[in-house]
């Protein structure tokens, strides 16, 4: 049984009157019937498909990542290493500066070779999806 929320959807999408209409080639409103617009069960077409197909058919294009480059590591891991670093340093409040200070830096260090692993499996997922070597 539909809860009272749906049964007020409902009622609110048969609260207005409207009819089915097409014009003649004098101008004239006609009424049609609704079951005229419906094509039979069954026996209805599919559309057409644009683009590729099999299982890739459907979707959007693949955008495809740039190769994975130390150099864009280096940038993004000092990026995100530095606002690690800024964090801990001054969020930590319990442990003692120096722990705190080698903390962040272990951080800073650590954000350069994960953001070329993420790079180059993004890379290779794009690689192996596209079918190119």
């Amino acid at each position: 049984m539909a809860t009272r929320k749906q049964r007020r959807r409902r009622e609110k999408a048969f609260r207005h009157e409207y009819d089915l209409v097409t014009y003649d080639e004098e101008g004239n409103e006609v009424k049609v019937e609704a079951s005229a617009l419906r094509p039979e069960k069954g026996k209805a077409e599919k559309p057409e498909r644009k683009g590729k197909t099999g299982s890739g058919a459907g979707r959007r294009p693949l955008r495809e990542p740039p190769a994975p480059s130390w150099r864009r590591s280096l940038r993004r891991g000092a990026v995100w290493g530095g606002l690690m670093f800024v964090v801990v340093v001054f969020f930590f409040r319990g442990t003692p500066i120096g722990g705190r200070i080698a903390i962040g830096l272990l951080y800073a260090v650590a954000f350069v070779p994960l953001t070329y692993w993420i790079d180059r499996l993004a890379y290779r997922s794009y690689l192996r999806r596209s079918g190119k070597s």
